[in-house]
Formats: C-alpha cells, structure tokens, sequence
C-alpha cells in the first residue's frame, strides 16, 4: 500500500490555481442562554489555492472573511444585536468524484475575530460594547462543488459549505456558531 501511495505521489503533476471568491453566509447561533435558535445573512469574501497532485486529489486552501456573522433577540423589552466578524483559514482536502468536475471537501478552519460587540437597546437607548473574552474559532468544513473549465487558464468554481464551529464564541458560555456558506470563486491556472 506505502508502495502504491509513493509510486502514485512520485508520478504525479503537482498543479496549483488561485483566485478570489464571493459568496454568502448563513449563520446559526446555538447557545443555552438562548430558549430559541438566533440565524441571520451575512456577506463572504473568500479565496482558493487549490494544490492537485491527481485527477482525483488535491489540497484546498481557503482564506476567508466572516462578515456580520450577527445575531439579534429581545427578552423583557431589551433588544441585543451582536456583530461577529471573523478572519479564517481552512486547510481542506479535495476529492474529484470519478475523476470529474464534481468535488467534495473536508477539513478544519481556524479562525480569528475581527469584529465582536454587541449591542444592548431598551426602550430608545442603546449601549454598544466589546463582548468579553472572545476566543479563537475553529471549526469543521465539509462541502461540495463544480469545477466548469472556462479555458486553460481559468476556472469558475460554484461551491457549497457548512462549517460546524467546534469551539464556544467566548470563555464563559457555550455560545457557538454554525454557519453555511454559498459561493463562486474564479481560480487562474498558475501552472505551465
């Protein structure tokens, strides 16, 4: 099996494309300081390295922008609003499906805050504030998408997420974020 692998990976073609990517998302805000599920739209701005060492499996790297991944609710006439933005990077590994333009992908996201406040509103007043001690986000990001050759160079890639955040938003709660994401990305072709 090493044998078969080595020989596999010694007589492959290692081609690598890039390229920016927009698209949405749809987060889902799970939390049992919450009596219901809090969702909202927020805007994507991605981009793709894609590292094919075979018709069949490369490495995806994506680079993300999180915008207003938010959530509002209102309890005993106060309105809270939160605004999370976070930057993320996510390693994952790409499988073509029979070797054609359909592809599955899989792996971790490691992510950063750019954004965390939240605002707090009662009867016309409001009071925006940081929320404390945020943490790091990692999480698992499974998807699928559609490769359709433009030309030799260029590559329109639909594609389709969901990443399952595994860590809480801040310390002290179990507050986490979901989120699936929508998108189209055009790579360029970097190799010769």
């Amino acid at each position: 099996m090493a044998l078969a692998t080595g020989r596999l990976l010694a007589n492959a073609q290692v081609q690598c494309s890039l390229g920016p990517g927009v698209g949405f998302n749809f987060a889902v805000h799970a939390s049992s300081l919450s009596e219901e599920s809090l969702s909202n739209f927020g805007a994507l701005f991605t981009s793709q390295f894609d590292i094919q060492f075979s018709r069949a499996l490369a490495v995806l790297v994506w680079v993300d922008f999180f915008s207003d991944m938010s959530a509002k609710e209102t309890t005993d006439n106060i309105s809270y609003k939160s605004a999370i933005n976070y930057f993320s990077v996510a390693p994952t590994l790409k499988y073509c499906v029979l070797r054609s333009p359909f592809y599955l992908f899989g792996g971790p996201g490691f992510g950063i805050k750019t954004v965390g406040k939240f605002t707090r509103s009662y009867h016309g007043n409001s009071a925006e504030e940081e929320i404390p001690n945020m943490v790091a986000r990692i999480d698992v990001r499974i998807g699928a998408g559609y490769e359709f050759y433009l030309s030799n160079k260029l590559t329109l890639t639909p594609f389709a997420a969901f990443n399952s955040g595994m860590t809480h938003v801040t310390e002290n709660n179990d507050w986490k974020i979901h989120a699936l994401q929508c998108g189209i990305i055009l790579r360029i072709n970097t190799s010769k």
